[in-house]
């Protein structure tokens, strides 16, 4: 099977920029279909392997049916207050004869029964998963087959945001057990890539789940490189996983949203380890990866 036309969902956006960009620059020579809304003003590079198709704000299903045909494979990279409709997506590509879907898949593996319960929007990403196995199975062989990939967190915007609990604006660090234990991240652009190696393998990735990582890192060693590079010193505030984790908890039930990615955060900071599990598919893609420190100077990059 080859996949030659591909359509994009999200393909403004932080990671669907990246995406976008190294499908336009594959050696595959994909033909590049961009799904954009009505309302949307956004703008795409000039390219004759390009083709941009409007619809609707709301994601019409007829809207989306048209939009697919002729796509081998449609690649969702819509943020997380869009995941829910995947279901109109996943329906459309079956009913227009797509042979392949990526959901927006791109974070987490593991949910603990208590995120799912606190931050509902996550039981969507397992909730897609299943929606795709039992839509494949319907059809056997003949179904839309689809590829995951999961990175865990996107290093960069870690870093930035604060979900790395680094507050930029009073230079304050708070260390949850330490913070020595080591967890994956991946780049945005490394995630990027990897969509794309695995539209270009795809046999090997056919209805498979692929982790996928840069490094290992931990927060004390972030807060290390912060401190060299910006040549500053900062405050760190110390706490346990256990009394932090039900501090925040209740934040999240009295519908403090500040705390929701705190909470996601507590799912990655007791640590991870994927080059061991046999859904690690770094090699299987061929993937190159970033260094520490290559990653660290590119996040900072406007800060120092």
């Amino acid at each position: 099977m080859s996949l030659n036309r591909i359509l994009l969902i999200g393909a403004s956006g932080n990671l669907g920029s990246l995406i976008l960009n190294h499908l336009i620059s594959s050696p595959s020579g994909f033909q590049v279909i961009v799904l954009s809304r009505e309302s949307s003003k956004a703008t795409f590079p000039q390219d004759k392997r390009l083709e941009i198709r409007r619809v609707g704000d709301d994601y019409p299903p007829d809207g989306l049916q048209a939009a697919f045909r002729d796509a081998d494979a449609v690649i969702s990279a819509i943020s997380m207050a869009g995941m829910h409709q995947q279901y109109k997506f996943i329906d459309a590509a079956i009913a227009a004869g797509v042979k392949r879907y990526f959901p927006t898949e791109f974070g987490l593996d593991d949910l603990p029964d208590w995120l799912v319960e606190l931050r509902p929007m996550f039981r969507i990403k397992h909730d897609v998963r299943d929606y795709l196995a039992a839509k494949y199975a319907e059809k056997g062989q003949q179904g839309l087959e689809w590829t995951e990939i999961v990175c865990n967190v996107f290093f960069e915007m870690g870093v930035m945001s604060g979900f790395f609990q680094f507050d930029w604006s009073s230079r304050t660090a708070t260390l949850i057990d330490g913070g020595d234990a080591k967890w994956v991240v991946t780049t945005l652009d490394t995630v990027a890539l990897a969509v794309v190696r695995a539209l270009e393998k795809p046999e090997v990735t056919k209805n498979r789940l692929l982790l996928v990582q840069d490094f290992r890192t931990s927060q004390r060693e972030i807060l290390d490189a912060i401190e060299q590079r910006t040549r500053e010193k900062w405050g760190v505030r110390h706490v346990q996983y256990a009394p932090w984790l039900e501090e925040v908890k209740n934040l999240v039930r009295r519908g403090d949203e500040s705390a929701l990615p705190k909470l996601t955060f507590a799912t990655v900071v007791p640590g991870s380890r994927w080059e061991d599990r046999e859904e690690f598919a770094n090699r299987l893609l061929g993937l190159p990866t970033k260094s520490f420190d290559e990653a660290m100077d590119a996040a900072l990059k406007n800060v120092v």
